[in-house]
C-alpha cells in the first residue's frame, strides 16, 4: 500500500505567497532501477591520457554523479523513491514524469532545459549540482566552452546537441535516458586536452535565464539583462536561432511578452507571475491568437 509523502515548499524561493504544500503518492518499497550503462556496469574502466594510463571509477565520473544528483533531487522533492544509483532507467523517468506533471510540463520523463529549471524553482536554487556535473562532462569531452555554473542556458543546449549528433542521437538539446547512457561511456576515452579544438557552447552574458514552454515554442534564452522591478521582472535575452525575448511585467501580472525570429513573431499577456526570494519566478498566461506558455527562469541580477 502505498504511503502519501508531504512536501511544503518554502523558505529560500520555495513558496510564492505562502506555503505551497505538494502532497505526493510514492511507493513504500524503493524500485531499483534495471537500466545501466557501460560506465556503470563496469567495476573500473581505462582511460588513456598524454604519456599515461588512469583507471576511473564509475564514481568518479560526473555524468554517473550528475544522474544520481537528479535522482537526489527529485527524492528531495518526493518524487523519487528509488536507489541514488546513478542509473537513469526506467524509474527515474517515471519520477521526472511525475514531477514534470506536477510542474505543469510536458510529461516526456527526458530532464531538458525547462525541467531543470523547473526543479531548481522548486528547490529554491539558482542552479543545481546535476547541471553542473553535465557541464563538467561536457567540457571534458570537448563541447562545451563556458562557465561550470549549473544553469542549463542556451550554451550548455548547444554543447549537448553538439554531442548527440556525434553521437548519432536526436539532437534536440534534453538530457534523457539515452543521453545520459552515451555521455557516461563517452567519459572514460575523454581527450587528454582539448588544445586545437572548438567547444561549441559558451557561458551566457548575465547567468539568468527563462525557460518559454508552450504548443508554439520551447526555447531556453539566456538574459542579457533581467530586473525585478515591483512585482514583477523587465528582462531581455535571445536563444539559438536568433530568438530574441523581451519580458515586460513591472507591476506582475498584466504585462506583456515577446518572442521575435526571422521566422516567429510571438506576443502575448502575462496573467500570472511569482517571484521568489533569490530572484528565481514562474510566469503563466497566453499568446495573442490562443495558446497558453509558461516560464520559469531566474533573475539574480
Amino acid at each position: 500500500m502505498a504511503g502519501l509523502a508531504t512536501i511544503s515548499l518554502v523558505a529560500a524561493g520555495c513558496s510564492f505567497g505562502g506555503t505551497e504544500t505538494v502532497t505526493v503518492t510514492t511507493p513504500t518499497t524503493p524500485t531499483t532501477d534495471t537500466t545501466a550503462t557501460t560506465a556503470t556496469t563496469t567495476a573500473t574502466t581505462t582511460a588513456t591520457t598524454t604519456g599515461t594510463t588512469t583507471t576511473a571509477k564509475p564514481a568518479d565520473n560526473p555524468a554517473v554523479r550528475a544522474n544520481k544528483e537528479v535522482q537526489q533531487d527529485l527524492t528531495d522533492l518526493g518524487f523519487y523513491s528509488g536507489p541514488i544509483n546513478g542509473r537513469y532507467g526506467p524509474v527515474t523517468t517515471a519520477a521526472v514524469r511525475r514531477f514534470q506533471a506536477r510542474a505543469g510540463l510536458p510529461a516526456d520523463g527526458i530532464a531538458g532545459p525547462q525541467t531543470m529549471a523547473a526543479i531548481n524553482l522548486a528547490l529554491g536554487n539558482d542552479s543545481t549540482d546535476a547541471v553542473e556535473l553535465l557541464q563538467t562532462t561536457l567540457k571534458g569531452l570537448c563541447y562545451y566552452g563556458g562557465n561550470v555554473d549549473g544553469i542549463f542556458g542556451s550554451g550548455t543546449e548547444t554543447a549537448l546537441k553538439a554531442f548527440q549528433r556525434a553521437e548519432g542521437l536526436t539532437a534536440d538539446g534534453r538530457y534523457g535516458p539515452r543521453t545520459a547512457a552515451a555521455l557516461a561511456a563517452a567519459w572514460p576515452d575523454r581527450p587528454s586536452s582539448c588544445s586545437g579544438k572548438n567547444p561549441s557552447g559558451g557561458g551566457s552574458a548575465t547567468g539568468d535565464t527563462i525557460t518559454i514552454g508552450s504548443p508554439k515554442l520551447s526555447r531556453t534564452f539566456d538574459l542579457s539583462s533581467c530586473t525585478v522591478v515591483g512585482r514583477g521582472i523587465e528582462a531581455t535575452g535571445s536563444s539559438l536561432g536568433g530568438y530574441e525575448i523581451g519580458f515586460d511585467s513591472p507591476n506582475g501580472p498584466g504585462g506583456t511578452i515577446g518572442v521575435d525570429s526571422a521566422d516567429l513573431v510571438l506576443d502575448g499577456t502575462v496573467r500570472t507571475i511569482t517571484i521568489s526570494v533569490n530572484g528565481q519566478f514562474r510566469a503563466a498566461g497566453t499568446w495573442q491568437g490562443g495558446g497558453a506558455w509558461t516560464a520559469v527562469g531566474t533573475c539574480s541580477d
